[in-house]
């Protein structure tokens, strides 16, 4: 049922990602026509001595470098931009100037808490100093940016409608989120029936995704009002978090045998190093901005490398779990590989490709969500038969093989709660001479006179009658109600009959003596079952010494002294 519910979902997610496909189209925003890279003590304009040395060739400048400048030239026609955007994340200061043709500059300086973030698209905008008709271009100087996209998605818009995401998109966007929290219903709701570590892993990834989707679409800020710096913090934290917990998952989800100790461990470890270099990464420090964010992307690299060994190796040694994990994580993989290897300066312009990653995130989870149920019936069921087994072996234990009956352990643990119950006789029984059965007709037709004898006493349909067997040829029964000593006499006389009639060629008929005590109501509660069973088989013995075939019967008022009424019934 749980893996239809979840199909479902990944039909709705697929539905909810063609609506956010369809809708991703906005206006178009101004791009940078050259980038540079100067010195802190250059003019932040780009202009005077210290002039940069342009690049107009499409080439994105080095984030790195203590200045990264952006030149825009403004549009002869149509309404001039009034924004400077780019992706939110950490930087020092942006120094935004407009450029005149005749040299003049308008500069205004800016830092993190004056950037205004945009909600829909996780994006700021800076307000542009004053364009007139005689300005030329604009340029901007980012000093102290953190991540390769602050620099290379710079724009300038007329609005910051321009830039905000349409409404269809954040919505799909909102309802794959909104989704995407049934796999951690489906968690939380395993892990009560079956508590598998792998469940918590799995619900922690989910978690971090989820959480990684808000913040870097901008989901985040219609439901808390975060800064710039928050915003910058979350991001890396959120992304460790996501994909830390999917490799613990992982190493915890594959069955025992598919996946060699050495790269559990490992797999555990190298989460453990993601997470921690993301929470370094995430403090911002000034020492770290240089090579801090290759850090960050690149302690992605091994993670992902050992995750696809793991894989490999689980896959090769017929890992059901694998199989969706594989399935599960290729376009994640695919996605998150180029953003590391373009933040890392390899390969073309990095680009956050929030829909695209959207769409993984979405099939990752609900596919691993699948395999982690399917994972989960398998478990329940080995669970289930395990303990149908253990409840078989206890039932073992607690009956004798030969008759069936209960045995001695089984109704000593639990003698209180049937004297509770108002089972207040035990009859003691002992088939007389039994050995000579044994010797004259073999220990076949002896078991099946222990096997008749049983059936006698089990007296079926009969709920305030208990009988065991407690070895060899002794057996017990426990009766409650009116009338129990008449009850078991007629029990133990049934035995001799029923045999003679089940079993023929027996030279002699097969009978039994038996020892009975009663205990009042008021004697109960100070009663043991091995203080009556002493009391019975002393009965038992003084039957057996006056000539066997007989019953020898005794009630207690109180025990421990009292009055007593002894009988002897002579078969």
């Amino acid at each position: 049922m749980a893996r239809h519910a979840l199909r479902g979902l990944l039909a709705i997610v697929a539905a909810a990602l063609a609506l956010l496909a369809a809708s991703a189209a906005h206006a178009q925003p101004i791009a940078p026509a050259c980038q540079a890279t100067a010195t802190l003590s250059s003019d932040p304009a780009g202009a005077g001595a210290t002039a940069p040395h342009w690049r107009c060739d499409g080439s994105i400048a080095d984030y790195r470098a203590p200045r990264a400048l952006l030149r825009f030239d403004l549009p002869q026609t149509g309404e001039p931009p009034a924004y400077f955007t780019t992706r939110a994340s950490t930087f020092g200061h942006i120094v935004v100037s407009v450029v005149d043709r005749g040299g003049a500059v308008r500069s205004v300086r800016y830092g993190m808490s004056d950037a205004e973030l945009i909600g829909s698209g996780l994006n700021f905008v800076l307000s542009l100093p004053r364009i007139t008709e005689s300005s030329d271009h604009v340029v901007v100087a980012i000093d102290g940016a953190w991540v390769a996209p602050v620099v290379s998605d710079g724009r300038l818009v007329t609005s910051p409608d321009d830039v905000r995401w349409p409404l269809e998109t954040m919505l799909a966007l909102a309802a794959i989120c909104g989704l995407l929290c049934m796999p951690l219903l489906f968690d939380l709701a395993f892990y009560r029936i079956l508590k598998a570590p792998f469940l918590l892993w799995h619900l922690l990834s989910v978690l971090g995704m989820l959480a990684l989707t808000l913040v870097s679409s901008g989901l985040v800020l219609h439901l808390a009002d975060l800064t710039l710096w928050q915003v910058s913090l979350l991001l890396p934290l959120t992304s460790s978090i996501g994909v830390g917990a999917a490799a613990v998952f992982a190493a915890d989800l594959f069955e025992k045998g598919c996946l060699p100790q050495r790269t559990r461990r490992l797999l555990r470890c190298f989460a453990g190093i993601t997470a921690a270099t993301s929470l370094v990464q995430a403090t911002r420090l000034p020492m770290l901005r240089e090579f801090g964010s290759d850090v960050f992307y690149f302690a992605f690299v091994p993670l992902i490398a050992l995750f696809s060994l793991a894989l490999g190796q689980a896959a090769l040694r017929g890992s059901r779990a694998a199989r969706y994990q594989f399935v599960a994580c290729m376009p994640i993989w695919a996605i998150a590989l180029e953003r590391i290897f373009t933040n890392l300066g390899f390969g073309d312009v990095p680009h956050d490709q929030i829909f695209a990653f959207s769409a993984a995130v979405a099939f990752q989870l609900v596919v691993t969500s699948l395999g982690a149920a399917d994972r989960f019936m398998i478990l329940k069921h080995e669970r289930d038969r395990a303990r149908e087994q253990s409840l078989a072996m206890e039932a073992m234990a607690e009956r004798d093989p030969l008759t069936g009956l209960l045995n001695r352990r089984a109704i000593e643990a639990r003698f209180a709660e049937l004297q509770r119950q108002g089972f207040d006789t035990m009859a003691l029984i002992d088939l007389d001479h039994f050995k000579r059965v044994n010797d004259t007709h073999g220990h076949q037709v002896g078991d099946e006179v222990l096997r008749v004898c049983a059936r006698v006493l089990r007296a079926d349909g009969d709920r305030d009658a208990i009988a065991l067997r407690l070895g060899g040829e002794e057996f017990m029964v426990l009766l409650r109600g009116p009338g129990t000593r008449q009850r078991a006499e007629h029990l133990r006389r049934a035995i001799t009959q029923r045999v003679a009639a089940d079993l023929e060629g027996l030279d002699a008929p097969v009978t039994a003596s038996m020892g009975v005590i009663e205990v009042s109501a008021a004697g109960l509660e100070g009663t043991s079952f091995a203080d009556l069973y002493a009391r019975a088989d002393k009965l038992l013995y003084e039957a057996k010494e006056a000539g066997r075939n007989r019953t020898m019967h005794e009630r207690l008022t109180l025990f421990g002294g009292g009055e007593r009424v002894r009988r002897a019934a002579v078969a």
